[in-house]
């Protein structure tokens, strides 16, 4: 989270050249902004978060070659503690819910005004979840068939049975490198199965997979 007085740097993700430099410009004029860096999708952004250290991506959904929802999950893979704001024309609830679940902070509709899109870039920042209804409605809905349907498959349902053991050690507090030794694995390969572990569960913190892995009862830990 950046401190007090601190400069937001903002990447900017759009195919359509002319809205992402009305954007652009919008922000850059705010004080406590700057855009750092452009891109017309998610593969040509990908290099720059590295070259240009965003605090917050700023991305449309529909793009060419790689969408918003690819370039979510490839970069909180990456960068966990980068935030993703999507400003979109897209309103499908199922691609609003996608998004959500690979870790983007906020989902805005490309309807809102200068004062909302800003606000809402400095409250993903500050940690705060950006929703508007259509992303709201959306989750909510997800979240009710989960509790009112008793044959709908847990997050951990979807893992292979390496990949639990994987997690179990992960929890233990155990290293890649140890994990690698203990399994007979290259350590490779265990960057893999932990990658995928995390983009399965929609967990990007070690914290969270401990958390997650003792509440579904993967190791003896309490």
């Amino acid at each position: 989270m950046n401190g007090p007085g601190a400069v937001i740097r903002i990447l900017l993700v759009d195919d359509h050249a002319i809205e992402r430099q009305g954007v652009r410009a919008l922000l850059d004029a705010q004080p406590d902004m700057t855009v750092v860096g452009e891109a017309p999708d998610g593969l040509e952004a990908l290099p720059l978060v590295g070259s240009t250290s965003p605090d917050v991506i700023v991305t449309e959904t529909i793009m060419p070659r790689m969408n918003g929802l690819e370039l979510t999950g490839q970069v909180l893979r990456r960068y966990p503690q980068l935030k993703v704001l999507a400003l979109t024309r897209n309103d499908r609830k199922d691609c609003v819910l996608r998004l959500v679940q690979a870790g983007a902070t906020g989902y805005l509709l490309k309807t809102v005004t200068i004062a909302e899109l800003v606000a809402a870039v400095r409250a993903v920042v500050g940690g705060t979840q950006v929703l508007q209804p259509v992303a709201l409605e959306a989750v909510l809905h997800d979240y009710l068939q989960r509790v009112h349907d008793p044959a709908a498959r847990r997050p951990a349902d979807e893992l292979t049975a390496r990949e639990r053991e994987v997690l179990k050690l992960i929890a233990e507090g155990n290293s890649n490198q140890d994990i690698a030794e203990l399994l007979c694995l290259s350590r490779k390969t265990v960057e893999t199965h932990r990658g995928n572990i995390m983009e399965k569960l929609n967990l990007h913190k070690v914290t969270d997979l401990v958390k997650y892995a003792i509440r579904e009862g993967l190791t003896g830990l309490e």
